[in-house]
């Protein structure tokens, strides 16, 4: 499998088919993996992928995502005084790591860093079916 970075000029990355023992190029529009990125961390943060924005650079040969994100968070009232779920901070390393995973799973470029800012926080209460 070949992997490839941002381009200099930050629009596509064409990558070498040879190592695939196919002739020709491979090229990834910008776009199409900002769309994946945006798309997993919405999944992974439990938001709207409308509500992400992701921006892409190269960091030193990596992928690098800046992700700017509402979290989605449990409704304080539904979940009790004995409620020990995860902390934020740890729910964010763990989103880190998946974003990073699964972003290099589907795309096929390394992503080397995945940093995140918090923006506000989705409560996600329980869904009440209509009578």
């Amino acid at each position: 499998m070949s992997t490839a970075s941002l381009g200099s000029t930050g629009r596509k990355v064409t990558l070498p088919a040879g190592a695939a023992g196919l002739p020709g190029h491979i090229t990834v529009r910008q776009n199409a993996l900002n769309t994946v990125a945006r798309a997993v961390s919405a999944e992974t943060l439990g938001v709207n992928p409308g509500q992400v924005t992701v921006t892409l650079r190269d960091d030193h040969g990596l992928l690098a995502l800046e992700v700017t994100t509402p979290i989605s968070m449990p409704d304080l009232d539904t979940v009790g005084p004995d409620y020990a779920g995860p902390t934020l901070l740890q729910r964010l390393s763990d989103a880190q790591l998946a974003i990073r995973t699964m972003t290099t799973r589907i795309t096929g470029n390394q992503v080397g860093r995945v940093d995140i800012r918090v923006r506000g926080a989705h409560i996600a209460g329980e869904r009440r079916i209509p009578r």
